[in-house]
């Protein structure tokens, strides 16, 4: 027969465990809830200051040549 001190260590351990697995189950559920509930927002068309800054970097400039 086991000492019954081990025995009570052992479902102590067994609690703790399990409120831990619970307390991490529900912080992962409640993020993953969070993130599904709000709207995600996505820019398809970029602005157009963004597409003068790429041509900027890419070397080319806006030029007037009617003259």
């Amino acid at each position: 027969m086991v000492n019954p001190w081990i025995t009570i260590c052992v479902i102590a351990f067994g609690i703790v465990v399990a409120i831990v697995g619970v307390m991490a189950y529900l912080r992962m559920y409640k993020s993953s809830a969070w993130s599904a509930s709000r709207p995600q927002v996505q820019d398809d068309a970029p602005a157009a200051s963004d597409h003068s800054d790429d041509q900027m970097a890419a070397g080319t400039e806006f030029t007037d040549n009617e003259n």
